[in-house]
């Protein structure tokens, strides 16, 4: 029987959680403040704390670092009724397993739990009622996700909030799901839930909007993470403008490969966008891989650059993932004024955008002379991952964005899954 200590102030909780959890058939232990918390901890060498942040004396954060210097493998869920990302960012970093938001759904309790153990907890649905589903007779890929909880800082493009994420791995069949704080509410990365206004892709739940998804889709996507759990605000932090943090932070946790196979999307026909104006083009045919021809072409200080990338995820490391997020000054001006790109950062420290005007690049050296059509080629690798499976075909784009990328894989869903 795995034992499990409550601390938290508030009695109602403490009381409706220990009575949902024994008949479970787990063995609780309750405290009301940090201090009787410790000393159960002590004493009972409980499996899992569950640890509100809000308390009088001693805060949840405060008790949680005691704990881990007691013992530092001890698991700690931390729960607040007041979170922010903010918060929730600071708890995991100091060593929390995870963070939950109030008023508690019993079912994200026990599933946390579940995972914490190492056991399996059946219920309803997945982590967000969505599920992998198979598509019979293809060759089949291993489900992966990664090996620990990762935290990472940063700020949003559009809000220019100081914000964070946190990347949980969670089981097989899972799928990719963004967790929205405070609200709580799960979104799957999946296009039934996606849209884009032209500048990045976005997923929108009943409640909520987590916004500029693409780069970690497009990590996630090349290092085969098809399980993960993102804890995140309204934006995933733009970094530097390209997936190489991600990439890099992906790589430090680990990438575990699960039981369960994920088939991939293999395309047996062509399929272009019909329509496309202004030299648009955008299709996808058969091929043993995913291979993507790209040529991009725009007025000076861009001209005409074009790429083929064959997919592998070293490529991707050395040769897309460090391509950045580019822009012509004046449109950045435009988006000021409607309230939005603030969170462009140009000065000696930090420049997560290329910055361009008519004369040429305003604020950074370039890591690639033809680093603007890689990063369009980042972008689809990660607008294609909406489908939250490999695909198997040779796309070629000419001009496409966001809206093209999101209109072919709704394309690719109605054919073929």
């Amino acid at each position: 029987m795995s034992k499990v200590l409550i601390i938290d102030d508030e009695k109602d909780i403490l009381n409706t959680l220990s009575s949902i959890l024994e008949d479970e058939g787990f063995s609780v232990y309750k405290a009301m403040d940090g201090k009787e918390g410790l000393a159960l901890f002590e004493n009972e060498k409980p499996d899992i704390v569950l640890l509100d942040v809000w308390m009088p004396e001693l805060d949840g954060i405060q008790v949680l670092k005691r704990i881990k210097k007691k013992n530092k493998d001890a698991i700690v869920i931390v729960i607040s009724g007041h979170g922010t990302i903010s918060t929730a960012v600071e708890a995991v970093k100091v060593g929390a397993y995870d963070f939950l938001e109030k008023p508690l759904s019993i079912e994200k309790v026990l599933e946390v739990i579940a995972r914490a153990l190492g056991t399996e907890y059946q219920h309803t649905g997945n982590v967000a009622d969505f599920k992998l589903e198979n598509t019979q007779g293809l060759k089949q890929f291993k489900q992966k996700t990664i090996g620990k909880s990762i935290v990472m800082y940063g700020v949003g493009l559009f809000s220019g909030v100081k914000t964070g994420m946190i990347l949980l791995p969670v089981p097989e069949n899972s799928g990719i799901v963004f967790e929205h704080i405070p609200d709580g509410e799960r979104i799957p990365a999946y296009i039934d839930y996606a849209f884009s206004v032209g500048n990045a892709s976005s997923v929108k739940g009943k409640n909520c909007i987590v916004r500029t998804i693409e780069h970690l889709l497009s990590a996630c996507h090349m290092c085969g993470i098809t399980n993960l759990l993102i804890k995140v605000s309204e934006e995933i932090p733009i970094f530097d403008g390209s997936a190489i943090e991600i990439c890099n932070k992906i790589d430090e946790a680990g990438i575990v490969e699960q039981k369960e196979g994920i088939e991939p999307l293999r395309i047996n026909e062509r399929v272009e966008l019909p329509n496309l104006t202004n030299g648009k083009s955008l299709c996808i045919e058969p091929s043993e891989t995913l291979e993507i021809d790209y040529v991009l072409e725009q007025v000076q200080p861009i001209g005409r650059q074009g790429y083929i990338f064959s997919a592998d995820k070293e490529r991707y490391v050395t040769e897309i993932a460090p391509a950045r997020t580019f822009g012509f000054f004046k449109d950045f001006e435009q988006l000021a004024k409607r309230g939005l790109g603030s969170g462009v950062r140009v000065n000696d420290v930090v420049n997560n955008v290329i910055l361009l005007n008519d004369d040429g690049v305003l604020n950074i050296k370039l890591r690639f002379p033809d680093e603007f059509v890689r990063h369009k080629i980042l972008d689809l690798i990660g607008d294609i991952y909406l489908l939250n499976r490999p695909i198997l075909g040779k796309i070629t784009a000419r001009q496409t964005g966001h809206l093209e990328n999101l209109a072919l894989v709704r394309e690719l869903k109605k054919r073929f899954l």
